[in-house]
Parts: C-alpha cells; structure tokens; sequence
C-alpha cells in the first residue's frame, strides 16, 4: 500500500468543510438537464429621482446597498436637497435638506430562490428580517430617529443581468413590509409594504456558482 500524503488528506478535509459551508449558503437550480447550486451576492448604488416642492422628479436620492446570503443592508445616509414625499399617514411633506436618514440592517437572511428570465439575465429572491432606523424633517416637525431601530421583514429581488455591452442592466429591489405594531415610525412614513430601489449606477450583482465551492471540489478530488 501506497503511503498516504497527510497534507493532502489535510487539505481535502478543509475543502471537504468550505464546501459544506458554501453549500449551506446556495441552492440548486437547474441547468439544462443538471442541477448546480448557485448563490448570489451584491452590492452598488441605486439612484432615484425624488419630486422638488412643485411634483417634478429631478431631486437625486442615492440608496446604498449590500447583500449576500447570510447578511443584507440599504442606507440612505443624507439628502443634500430639499424634497417632496408622499408619505402612507401624513400625506404629501416636503422634507428639508440634510434631515431624511433611513438605514436597514438585517439580523436573517434566507435565499430562497434563483430563476433564469427570458432575457438571459439570473435573478436571486432572498428573504429574511431586519431593523430599520428612519428619520425625516419638515420645517415644522422631525418624525424618527438614527437611533430608534424597528423591526420588519423583507424581500430582496437582485438581478445579474451578465457580461457584455448587450446585457441587461443589474437592477436591485429591496421590498419592506412594516407592521404598525411593530414598526409604528415606518409603517406612518412608508405604508405597510414599500420598495426600495432605482436605476443602478454604480456596483455590481453576481448570481452563479459559488467559486469557493468549485476550488473546494478541486482540491479535495484524490490524485494517484
């Protein structure tokens, strides 16, 4: 008998651990006639054009983002401009500059899903919980805090629209549903269901093999 290299049983049981790890964070989806696991990871900036006092959509909002299958987050951390919103108990307000805040953080994440569109482009579905901190300031009144955190659950929808000049663009939605119990301040400000997203300007969505786990497969294959 061939004397084993200890090393290499090292290795193939670390490999053998991270592809239990990774395995932990992707799912099957079918590919053809084969099933791979597939995990998805992101992060960017999502711009939207929020109304000026007079309805026109030309004041720029940037959202922050960030996710993968074990953690997710989207901040607003300032608004330079003056603003108008239509807000889910307090009607139309016009929020002054450098008083709207909104950070969501959150404590589960779950990938639930990951379908190929018709257009070729992947799209992840993720699900989880989180905690929420809003703050928004009129002339007369400041409705929250940075600090005051509330809890509600949520639904990420992050698209990989793929490489290539011909790709579609990667797009992010990250939709909050807020029990007035349990998130009075957001739920007043945003209604019981609100999605949070815009055109993409910056970063990137990645939805595909884990590379990890494709290396742990390598290293742990025996050699004679």
């Amino acid at each position: 008998m061939r004397r084993v290299d200890r090393r290499r049983v090292v290795r193939a049981g670390a490999a053998a651990s991270l592809g239990a790890a990774l395995t932990a964070t992707a799912i099957p989806v079918r590919a053809g006639a084969q099933e791979v696991l597939m995990t998805a990871s992101g992060a960017g900036v999502n711009l939207k054009l929020m109304p000026d006092e007079s309805g026109n959509p030309i004041v720029p909002m940037r959202e922050s983002f960030a996710f993968d299958p074990i953690y997710a987050q989207c901040i607003v951390e300032d608004n330079i401009e003056r603003f108008a919103m239509d807000t889910y108990e307090m009607g139309r307000v016009v929020i002054e500059p450098h008083t709207f805040f909104m950070a969501m953080y959150a404590d589960s994440v779950g990938l639930d899903e990951i379908r190929q569109n018709p257009n070729g482009s992947m799209t992840a579905v993720l699900l989880g919980s989180l905690f929420c901190a809003t703050t928004a300031g009129t002339a007369t009144v400041t409705v929250g805090s940075r600090e005051a955190q509330e809890h509600a659950r949520f639904r990420i929808e992050a698209t990989d629209g793929g490489v290539g000049g011909h790709a579609p663009p990667d797009s992010f939605a990250f939709t909050v549903y807020f029990d007035p119990d349990e998130a009075p301040v957001n739920h007043g400000i945003f209604g019981p269901e609100f999605t949070f997203t815009g055109e993409m300007i910056a970063g990137k969505i990645t939805v595909g093999t884990p590379i990890g786990l494709m290396q742990a497969a390598t290293h742990a294959t025996p050699t004679p």
